[in-house]
């Protein structure tokens, strides 16, 4: 007979039931994380579900998240089954007042969820959003993450984030999962790991040096002509260069290389790979060049030596099992984040020159 895992929202409202220590639980059968975005997100996440492995090698750990990145989650054979949350579908209807449609959508989402019967749902984001579908998930235990979103009451258990003051110099990377994986394993998590598919499956020729210029915020983006100057040093010095990116990078893509001189010298993979085969690619380099975006920190997951450019964003400094150098200036004004202040200027990025990446790719390669 199948146990019953459904209660209604008053119910988990009224319920508070404390933290129970983990040696206190059953193994869990089924694990359900839910991290629906973004890509660089969900690389660090996945120190979690190498964690939790680890640690029940018997459990099946599934994975709720948003279809763009549903591919490449399947590509890892850890996870046992990939569930999709339609976000822009669901959003339609609600915006359109086809409420009892959305109500009915939500219903069939819920109930495909329930039949999995987990033990252990993990909302591993920390958004109101998150926290509501790991409640429609079911699940004898909640976990997630403080933060000030609502619907906290909907998790049994939350646990603070670790917090790195400046210089960050011990942020670990994916430092709050592996402590999410210590707190129910009693275990510290370790670093990302990715599976990568075979390369001849991908379409992509191996590189040598992998490059990720691309990321979704100006103030994380190094200048266009620092990639066009770093393209030209590295063929100079007889190296073949990758440049890796998504159908929406095309355009920054085509003025980096116009302006580097050397276009017909560089593997243009820009807008040709999907993500499995830009892991797999990243998996066969040499080594990895980028900025704070998901491509730079796959190669951390697939343990390649890594020279990663922070400017706006909190960077991680050490955790890495391959060699790891970590550039980031620490201006008093950042890491701003969101909301820069220094008028476009971004001068924690622009004064990162070539030569200095070109050296930390040697000392990465050295070691």
């Amino acid at each position: 007979m199948r146990r019953n895992t459904s209660a209604g929202l008053k119910g988990a409202y009224c319920k508070k039931t404390p933290p129970v220590p983990p040696a206190a639980h059953a193994p869990p059968a089924r694990i359900l994380i839910v991290r629906l975005s973004a890509l660089g997100d969900l690389v660090f996440a996945t120190s979690l579900l190498d964690g939790l492995k680890q640690a029940w090698p018997m459990a099946e750990v599934d994975w709720l998240v948003q279809p763009e990145f549903a591919d490449f989650l399947r590509s890892q054979p850890a996870i046992a089954r990939v569930h999709c949350w339609d976000r822009k579908a669901w959003a339609g209807l609600w915006r359109g007042r086809r409420y009892r449609e959305l109500w009915r959508t939500m219903a069939a989402f819920r109930r495909a969820l329930r039949a999995r019967d987990y033990d252990w749902v993990i909302d591993a984001q920390g958004l109101a959003k998150s926290r509501l579908l790991a409640w429609l998930a079911g699940g004898r235990r909640r976990i997630g993450y403080r933060s000030k979103e609502p619907l906290g009451f909907l998790l049994h258990e939350r646990i603070a984030r670790p917090v790195e003051p400046r210089p960050y110099t011990g942020k670990q990377i994916a430092g709050e999962h592996r402590a999410l994986v210590e707190y129910l394993s009693g275990v510290p998590g370790a670093a990302p790991r990715l599976a990568s598919l075979p390369l001849a499956d991908s379409g992509a020729r191996p590189a040598v040096i992998a490059l990720a210029p691309f990321t979704t915020r100006p103030q994380k983006h190094w200048p266009e002509r620092h990639w066009a100057e770093l393209l030209r040093q590295l063929v100079a010095r007889g190296e073949r260069p990758q440049l890796l990116g998504g159908p929406a990078d095309r355009a920054a893509a085509d003025r980096i290389l116009l302006a580097s001189g050397v276009a017909a010298q560089i593997d243009d993979q820009v807008g040709r790979t999907r993500l499995p085969e830009a892991a797999a690619a990243i998996a066969s380099a040499r080594a990895v060049i980028g900025v704070d975006t998901g491509l730079t920190h796959m190669g951390v997951a697939c343990d390649r030596p890594t020279v990663a450019i922070f400017g706006s964003t909190v960077p991680y400094r050490s955790g890495a099992r391959a060699p790891l150098e970590v550039l980031w200036l620490g201006l008093d004004c950042s890491p701003c984040k969101r909301k820069p202040t220094c008028g476009g200027a971004y001068t924690c990025l622009v004064d990162i020159g070539p030569a200095q990446v070109l050296a930390a790719l040697d000392r990465v390669l050295a070691a």
